[in-house]
């Protein structure tokens, strides 16, 4: 921690995420540790007891610091493991008073267990395709913005070799001038292939 840290927190007091962790404590290294009861369980979440222990850190930001420090793989099969359980913890905790300082106490690291799983959220694998997919339209695009702009100056400085070069790979995409100029940029490649080789 800082050797010289910042007044105590109260109340209403706001800080970025990364002053709490350094500055402040909430960070992995001190998170809670406890003992879920497991009398106060129902019968058929027990065997989620050990993750419950692990994963239901109450405050955010030491929650968020703990996940960046365990393994993806750790993560994920926390996720996966706790899925088929969510609605059944739903079911429990809606069962609790609504006052929630009247719930025992398994309770609610069962409810903090739910958050920790929300943000472990592993995607399906139609999302990662599909993800995967806008990325590869994104670097598509990208690379024939980039490829346009190069081939405007070298049709400018009369490099049409390049231009053919640059812009052949995107040739069912292009805009009508640009299509136009590649064309053009054709023949004079071809003109001046055949000028080159009589010389």
């Amino acid at each position: 921690m800082n050797e010289h840290p910042r007044k105590p927190l109260e109340a209403g007091d706001v800080y970025p995420a990364h002053v709490l962790r350094d500055e402040y404590g909430m960070n992995a290294k001190n998170r809670p540790y406890f003992k879920v009861v497991v009398d106060d369980v129902p019968e058929r979440l027990r065997k989620l007891i050990p993750h419950v222990e692990r994963w239901a850190i109450p405050c955010d930001v030491t929650r968020g610091d703990y996940f960046d420090q365990q393994p993806e793989e750790d993560v994920a099969d926390f996720y996966h493991i706790a899925l088929p359980f969510r609605e059944q913890i739903r079911a429990w905790l809606d069962e609790q008073p609504d006052d929630v300082s009247e719930w025992s106490d398994a309770a609610v690291h069962y409810m903090y267990f739910l958050k920790a799983h929300g943000e472990a959220y592993q995607p399906t694998e139609e999302e990662i395709q599909a993800r995967n997919e806008r990325h590869a339209q994104w670097q598509h695009q990208r690379a024939m913005k980039s490829a346009v702009a190069e081939a405007e100056e070298c049709f400018r400085s009369k490099d049409y070799a390049r231009v053919v070069q640059l812009l052949s790979p995107f040739e069912d995409e292009l805009e009508r001038i640009q299509s136009t100029k590649l064309a053009l940029a054709r023949k004079k490649a071809i003109t001046n292939k055949n000028l080159t080789s009589r010389e």
